[in-house]
């Protein structure tokens, strides 16, 4: 048995619940930051997903490059969230 389209689209949407649900539990703003990342991660499964699973012919990788550039981002929006959180927290 392999993995289709509707299993990587299945766990990207579970992934990117699971974010977005940690996201809203949690009353800190430096806790719901951290979750930030789960969310983009789902988004990456999905790109990367679509790409392997695409009609085109051509190379497959570009949902992969975009699922690293995802991930580049949240780590950089979640440094960027801790600062203005700590910055906040101090006053």
């Amino acid at each position: 048995m392999t993995a289709g389209l509707v299993a990587a689209l299945i766990v990207a949407c579970a992934v990117l619940a699971v974010g977005v649900f940690g996201a809203v539990w949690r009353r800190d703003v430096s806790a719901a930051v951290a979750t930030i990342p789960i969310m983009f991660a789902g988004g990456g499964i999905a790109f990367a997903g679509v790409a392997r699973f695409s009609a085109a012919g051509g190379t497959h990788l570009l949902g992969q490059e975009f699922a690293v550039l995802l991930a580049i981002a949240s780590v950089g929006l979640v440094g960027l969230g801790l600062g203005i959180a700590g910055r906040e927290g101090n006053r």
